[in-house]
């Protein structure tokens, strides 16, 4: 069976990272807030975005909500650990970069907020 994301992350964190004493229930934290966002996702890949209501109407899936919440939890708390700007590496080739700072300018320029 493959190793939950929780899991993952109290691997890597340690691996990446010293913490202190004090931040290692942050690091439990978010690691369960991880799986609880796992298990959501896959909840809501089962059951689709959209679901039947009381009285038979559409209405948008709770857990959609409930997803949004817990992946500001991880923010949050990925804040308080010092490690929430970190993100990969940008994968756009220098072409690209410079393709898109040429088309924001250009818009920037177009409506004048130069």
């Amino acid at each position: 069976m493959a190793e939950s994301a929780g899991s993952l992350f109290v691997t890597a964190m340690k691996a990446a990272y010293d913490f202190e004493p004090h931040e290692h229930a942050l690091i439990v934290s978010a690691a369960s807030t991880l799986d609880e966002i796992e298990g959501m996702e896959l909840a809501l890949a089962q059951s689709g975005p959209v679901i039947k209501g009381s009285t038979g109407q559409d209405r948008v899936n709770p857990l959609i909500p409930a997803l949004a919440n817990h992946r500001l939890t991880l923010l949050r708390i990925l804040k308080q650990l010092g490690i929430e700007g970190e993100s990969a590496p940008d994968s756009r080739s220098a072409e690209q970069k410079a393709i898109s700072e040429k088309a924001s300018y250009a818009a920037r320029v177009r409506w004048k907020t130069a």
